[in-house]
């Protein structure tokens, strides 16, 4: 592909990175984070953001020129900054960009990274597994009985998405105008004067007005639920639900959508103060993750000897073998060596050749295009201090005599 101008990618997933890192070599990624000067006057933002860029490609010419006239011509095809097309305001604190003889692609990253200009046989993607392991965008369910609320949200912003219009957002409008959808055996026809409300018509549950109210609050958000179905067919984004302790259970027991999470905000959605429901939904997010990696860790802890391991050169080998189901990587140690694909072994050292690469990157690689896990730890939780660790698919094959 001689493409000349960067194509602008949405990197929601790790999954999302498979058509690059399929890529062959040599392959150029540049980190750069972006300015933060005022745009007042004649966008100085821009200016540094250019002046800045010149200093990282300046820094990979070196790492190019030792692998060949290809890889600093794809270099020198990405030295100027208007050929990212990055016009108009930066979408991210830091931009990334992936360049091979068939890839030319520029991202924006939420998270602020450090420079960094790697050229080798693959994409390095580390500074991105942050961004891309953790969801950074995310529908927000605000139930409340007064108004129901569906919102889009990424870390930083949130905008409500309409429902569709059958869908009642008011508990006592919809008492008013719609009959709850059950049959419980329980449950008898109550004419004007009775009734939960004195609603006419309505089916009125025996016992407390607190379990009447309780079943009517449930069909009221199955209704809503069907409302969220439709306005989030073919999403696949988390969604947090936000509402008082009893109402978060009664929404769960008739949610249809796959992937709610079972952390929730907490609070009355209608009376949290501007911003203070988004920022409770991002710590939901964060406990979500964070209890994923507790789970992981006890997964590996069972398996450890048989079908875990984390050993460097066994975790790179098997994430070459496609064996790697879940990938547990330190968020600061790099080791740096060489996997040899003839021989089919890794030399887990720096050896100073050409080929050196940083080979908890080339697992990474590996495990996202074997379609395995990948979760970014923090390194003190990570098993015996290891820079990465691995739950196997299933152990390697052992070769008889």
């Amino acid at each position: 592909m001689n493409t000349t101008k960067g194509e602008l990618a949405n990197f929601k997933t790790l999954r999302d990175l498979k058509g690059i890192l399929a890529s062959e070599g040599p392959c150029i990624s540049i980190y750069m984070p972006l300015s933060a000067a005022s745009t007042a006057g004649l966008n100085p933002r821009a200016k540094q953001n250019e002046l800045h860029w010149k200093e990282c490609v300046r820094s990979a010419e070196e790492l190019a020129d030792r692998h060949g006239a290809q890889a600093r011509g794809l270099l020198n095809s990405i030295s100027n900054w208007a050929a990212l097309g990055t016009e108009g305001e930066p979408q991210g604190r830091s931009i990334a960009v992936f360049r091979s003889p068939d890839v030319f692609s520029v991202a924006w990253l939420e998270e602020e990274v450090g420079d960094r200009a790697v050229v080798g046989p693959r994409f390095y993607i580390r500074p991105m597994l942050t961004d891309l392991t953790m969801p950074r965008a995310f529908y927000l369910l605000a139930l409340s009985q007064k108004d129901v609320r569906l919102l889009r949200c990424t870390t930083k912003s949130s905008e409500e998405v309409p429902l569709p219009a059958s869908t009642k957002t008011n508990f006592e409008s919809w008492m008013n105008q719609v009959k709850p959808d059950h049959n419980d055996r329980n449950n008898a026809s109550v004419g004007p004067s009775g009734g939960f409300n004195g609603k006419v018509g309505a089916l009125a549950p025996w016992g407390s007005d607190r379990e009447a109210k309780d079943q009517y609050l449930s069909h009221f958000f199955k209704q809503v639920d069907r409302g969220v179905q439709e306005a989030l067919r073919g999403r696949t984004e988390p969604l947090v639900i936000a509402g008082v302790e009893y109402e978060l259970p009664l929404y769960r027991e008739v949610n249809a959508y796959p992937h709610l999470l079972q952390e929730a905000v907490q609070g009355a959605a209608n009376s949290l103060k501007a911003g203070e429901m988004h920022a409770r939904a991002l710590e939901a997010i964060e406990r979500e993750y964070n209890n994923r990696i507790e789970e992981q860790l006890a997964e590996w802890n069972h398996k450890v000897g048989a079908n875990a391991s984390s050993r460097l050169k066994e975790v790179v080998t098997a994430a070459h073998d496609g064996r790697v189901l879940t990938l547990l990587v330190s968020d600061s140690l790099e080791t740096t060596g060489v996997f040899d694909e003839a021989k089919h072994k890794v030399v887990g050292r720096e050896t100073g050749r050409l080929e050196d690469q940083d080979l908890i990157n080339d697992a990474v690689v590996e495990t996202v295009l074997h379609a395995g896990n990948v979760l970014v730890v923090p390194h003190s939780r990570m098993p015996n201090g290891a820079p990465l660790a691995a739950i196997f698919r299933f152990q390697a094959a052992t070769v008889s005599a």
